[in-house]
């Protein structure tokens, strides 16, 4: 547990407690609970549940993004990074636009509120196995 937990920072609270490397991981975990609590918001009546774990990964993507650019990791995972709290965003705002429309143009942006989350997911997946492997200086023995 102790590897897991990185050093109190009173100001952001528990979440920023974890390990940069847990919190890469712990995104792609709830981009998945979203996909899950989407499924069964309506059925049990709690669809502002959505929005909340919603607005956790955009929170979450934001807070990565800024610790992951005080490192010495590659950019490319900056990049990614950063890709994913601006899809996060992009996505927040398409949810937000399915209680304006209707019809064909409230299917489009379903549609597409539907790719950008499946698309965070992947990205942040690709974010966290690549930071993982340089934090663990897996790619130093590869051409040694």
């Amino acid at each position: 547990m102790r590897k897991l937990m990185g050093g109190w920072i009173p100001r952001y609270g528990s979440v920023n407690a974890l390990k940069l490397w847990a919190r890469l991981y712990l995104l792609i975990w709830l981009a998945f609970a979203q996909f899950l609590v989407n499924a069964f918001s309506e059925m049990f009546g709690v669809l502002y549940l959505h929005f909340g774990v919603g607005l956790a990964v955009l929170v979450l993507a934001i807070m990565n993004y800024r610790d992951l650019k005080g490192t010495s990791a590659p950019d490319r995972v900056k990049r990614i990074s950063k890709t994913i709290a601006g899809m996060a965003a992009f996505d927040g705002l398409l949810g937000v636009s399915l209680f304006i429309f209707t019809g064909t143009i409230r299917w489009t942006i379903n549609l597409l509120h539907l790719v950008v989350s499946l698309a965070v997911i992947t990205q942040a997946s690709s974010a966290a196995t690549a930071y993982d492997m340089w934090e663990e200086k897996e790619f130093s023995n590869i051409h040694g």
